[in-house]
């Protein structure tokens, strides 16, 4: 990953540095270094550079199904296309009923993303101030004479824009968080003209043609932490929410406190180890 800035955001730059989660690796380069990693960088744009040198994409379809088979090895199952009618709490028991089925367990798991606020309103527990908000991402061609595949992703310092290799393509971002009602996100034209915009801005490139546009909705609470832990108004409800841009990274980790948590277990100990504060994820927080 490599992240520019201009001359005069060298504070923006010296602020990212000092922060507490900057991996160890990330250090700096060279207007030139850049270059030779990324040729079509506009010098002025690059002159603050940093790099860090193992960062690795995600390969979420691949992981999201091995989550999936997971779970059905364990005996559960993926119910979809169902609306959910109501939600209640009697003897003990949570019931969520759908058109045709009622499930029933005694502790409910809201895990709905940007919809976690609307399931706990059913359910008539206190929400948490979620804000969904829209992600738009496209993809470009770049010309042919261009080899982008090793190319680093790239990130301006103050993340107004960021592009990366994605097949063969240029995969880039406007990195709006635009305020959005839970729903089946749609781009914008105004944010896919901002990304293309920004790219050209920042690079010699010029964008002829976008050949994939989408949006997705990223759910923040007023920290910007993740929600992890029981609600404190109602007994068995298990808030896992607002997990931002980071739900494919934070998975593995995220999912193993909030078992233990829903379990009444401890923190596993190389998780608790890395100064994870289950107060600092709690819904009692708010």
């Amino acid at each position: 990953m490599l992240y520019i800035a201009a001359a005069d955001e060298l504070a923006a730059v010296e602020e990212f540095r000092a922060a507490p989660d900057v991996a160890r690796d990330t250090h700096e380069l060279s207007t030139q270094q850049a270059l030779d990693l990324v040729p079509v960088l506009r010098t002025q744009r690059a002159v603050h550079c940093l790099y860090e040198p193992d960062a690795m994409d995600v390969e979420a379809a691949g992981l999201h199904q091995s989550y999936l088979r997971g779970l059905r090895q364990r005996g559960g199952r993926v119910v979809t296309n169902c609306a959910i009618g109501s939600i209640e709490r009697a003897s003990g028991q949570w019931s969520v009923r759908t058109g045709d089925e009622t499930f029933a367990a005694p502790i409910l798991i809201n895990a709905a993303g940007a919809w976690a606020d609307e399931v706990a309103t059913l359910a008539g527990v206190r929400t948490i101030g979620l804000e969904p908000k829209r992600r738009t991402a496209l993809l470009i061609q770049p010309p042919a004479a261009l080899t982008v595949d090793r190319w680093p992703m790239v990130i301006d310092i103050g993340e107004s824009f960021y592009f990366k290799p994605d097949a063969g393509k240029l995969l880039l971002s406007p990195a709006d968080e635009t305020p959005s009602a839970p729903c089946d996100a749609q781009p914008e034209d105004l944010d896919v003209a901002i990304a293309v915009d920004r790219l050209e801005n920042a690079t010699t490139l010029s964008v002829q043609r976008v050949t994939h546009r989408w949006a997705g909705l990223r759910s923040f609470v007023a920290d910007r932490s993740p929600v992890a832990g029981f609600a404190p108004d109602s007994e068995g409800f298990f808030w896992l929410a607002g997990q931002g841009g980071y739900g494919f990274q934070t998975a593995p980790a995220l999912a193993r406190v909030a078992a233990a948590l829903a379990m009444q277990r401890m923190l596993p100990a190389e998780i608790a180890e890395h100064g994870v504060d289950v107060e600092t994820l709690s819904p009692r927080r708010f």
